[in-house]
């Protein structure tokens, strides 16, 4: 992270940053108020190949092929399901599907971690703009809404509504694009930096885009340590605002 220039914009990822959600949970609590046994952990892996699949055949949710975000979510809950189940009818599958993506666009299914609020709050005291990247289909603001941490960011900028996901550089490009719009300030990538827990699509993507970038990583992978400086990871959200009061204190500069 390059200290001699004071941050001027700082961008959240969200899931997995922000706002966790616990999957086997609501998947099976869901299914077992349509009749469905679910193994949760059968459940896990089933959804990551679904999830890891379906984004390579339908990328951005499905915005560029036609089905769109909410046909991409019954695809995937459709096909875990059926992983559980050899013989499910139709209806069932479809009530169970349209239930996860309405729970899935509220805060019943999302949860804020902790040190969130102290976090976005000492920021915003301090004086930066606050946005957010992130791969997301359209339920992202109602998500944010529900939570009540909308009002702390500028913008969201979905990749859904962009057409673009994260890592691909045009997206961060996008965010310094709307933060002179709406604040009729130059902000140079050198005084921006996104914060979010995926390696490649958070930390390498901001950094393409010659951003600074901070790894949430809430595990120990020593795979991860290597990757990245020690200076640029943290393990959840208390450490970081302790991060950006230390780089606060130090006599830097604008860019």
């Amino acid at each position: 992270m390059i200290e001699l220039v004071r941050p001027r914009l700082v961008t959240f990822d969200v899931t997995g940053t922000l706002l966790m959600t616990k999957l086997e949970e609501h998947y099976v609590q869901i299914g077992t108020q349509h009749g469905l046994s679910v193994d949760p952990c059968k459940l896990a892996r089933s959804f990551k190949n679904n999830f890891h699949r379906l984004s390579i055949e339908h990328p951005v949710y499905g915005k560029h092929t036609g089905i769109g975000w909410e046909n991409w979510w019954r695809r995937i809950v459709h096909n875990v399901f059926k992983d559980q189940h050899n013989c499910i009818p139709q209806a069932t599958l479809d009530k169970v599907a349209n239930s996860l993506i309405k729970c899935y666009s509220t805060s019943m299914c999302w949860q804020k971690y902790p040190g969130t609020i102290e976090l976005l709050e000492y920021l915003q005291k301090k004086g930066l703009i606050l946005g957010v990247i992130s791969n997301f289909d359209e339920r992202l603001e109602a998500i944010l809404l529900d939570t009540r941490i909308r009002f702390y960011f500028s913008f969201v900028l979905t990749s859904y509504d962009f057409g673009v996901e994260k890592p691909d550089p045009t997206i961060f490009d996008e965010a310094i694009k709307l933060t002179k719009e709406r604040h009729s300030i130059n902000v140079t990538p050198q005084e921006a930096i996104h914060i979010g827990d995926s390696i490649s699509n958070d930390y390498i993507g901001a950094k393409n885009s010659n951003w600074n970038a901070i790894l949430v990583k809430r595990d120990n992978d020593a795979a991860t340590k290597q990757k990245i400086p020690k200076e640029d990871a943290v393990k959840n959200l208390e450490e970081l605002r302790l991060h950006f009061s230390t780089l606060f204190d130090r006599k830097i500069k604008y860019a």
